[in-house]
């Protein structure tokens, strides 16, 4: 419901569409309306530290939505919804880059190491990678199939890919883990409309 202006959406607008999970509010908070405030803070929790924006912006929403959108929630609607959101964003951002470059030298990735699970041989193997390699390009967005497909499909190295996408293994862990879990989020929808 943009304002009658046309620019935008009105606070509550805003408030009421996230807590409605409505996709173009998503969209319009997190990816294009706020983009340049929640880049400048990013930036500026992030220091000389090389992070992946996007990856922030993920988190960020991951957080945000968290058990039916808490943290929405607490928000007082007395107070610019602009105002409220680069408060949450820049404290987030200051938290999660920390503990992210903290924990960023040695990563193990073993959470059940996915590839075991995929390349198990039996008579259908071709048809069935042919079905893993569709669902994993529906993942969204585009990098995240890429980075499932050169890990799990490709078994590439995970620094070499990490360095080929620009981001740190560390990163390149979490991109697989929430990228793991859209697929299987995706799957299981299509087999619940099926």
């Amino acid at each position: 419901m943009p304002d009658k202006t046309g620019q935008g959406f009105s606070d509550v607008a805003i408030y009421n569409g996230l807590l409605n999970n409505d996709e173009t509010v998503i969209q319009y908070v997190f990816y294009d309306h706020f983009r340049t405030l929640l880049q400048h803070n990013a930036t500026k929790t992030a220091g000389n530290k090389n992070v992946d924006f996007e990856d922030l912006i993920q988190e960020l929403f991951l957080y945000i939505s968290k058990n039916d959108w808490e943290k929405l929630r607490k928000y007082n609607p007395e107070m610019p919804f602009a105002n409220w959101f680069s408060v949450v964003s820049y404290r987030f951002f200051k938290d999660y880059t920390a503990s992210m470059i903290d924990s960023s030298k040695n990563v193990p990735i073993d959470d059940m190491d996915a590839r075991n699970i995929l390349f198990q041989r039996n008579n259908k193997s071709d048809m069935i990678m042919t079905d893993i390699t569709r669902a994993i390009y529906k993942v969204k967005p585009p990098r995240d199939a890429e980075i499932l497909k050169a890990l799990l499909l490709d078994e590439e190295e995970p620094l070499a890919v990490a360095n080929r996408f620009g981001v740190t293994v560390a990163n390149l862990y979490n991109i697989k883990r929430r990228a793991l879990a859209k697929l299987i989020q995706n799957h299981l929808q299509e087999y619940v409309n099926q």
